[in-house]
């Protein structure tokens, strides 16, 4: 019998996720992200939904973008690109938990977009 518990993303788990096969502008390779669901969408789903992690801050939408606090994962928080995905097919792991301050900032960051 496997003793192995499979990961159920829950909100604001640091991941690291398979974003290919990407199309144009998207996100590609296996890259970190911040998981924006939560654990009860990814049971009865099967889905998470998730805002990249991006180094690049040469861009002229890097205001928006939150600085990810771990010891872990490094970069920034995209809240203006985000994605549901399969987590199970796209093999995410956990890396580690973003501060909830952090959070708060995303998420309104994405409220302030979609509102």
């Amino acid at each position: 019998m496997n003793s192995h518990k499979e990961y159920i993303p829950a909100q604001q788990d640091l991941i690291a996720i398979d974003f290919d096969p990407a199309i144009g502008k998207e996100i590609k390779k296996r890259r970190p992200a911040l998981v924006m669901s939560n654990v009860g969408y990814s049971q009865i789903t099967g889905l998470v939904v998730i805002a990249s992690i991006t180094h690049a801050t040469n861009n002229r939408l890097k205001d928006f973008f939150v600085p990810v606090v771990s010891d872990k994962v490094d970069g920034y928080i995209n809240p203006l690109q985000f994605f549901t995905y399969d987590f199970r097919e796209r093999h995410a792991q956990k890396l580690d938990l973003l501060p909830t301050t952090a959070f708060v900032k995303v998420r309104q960051a994405i409220l302030d977009i979609i509102a």
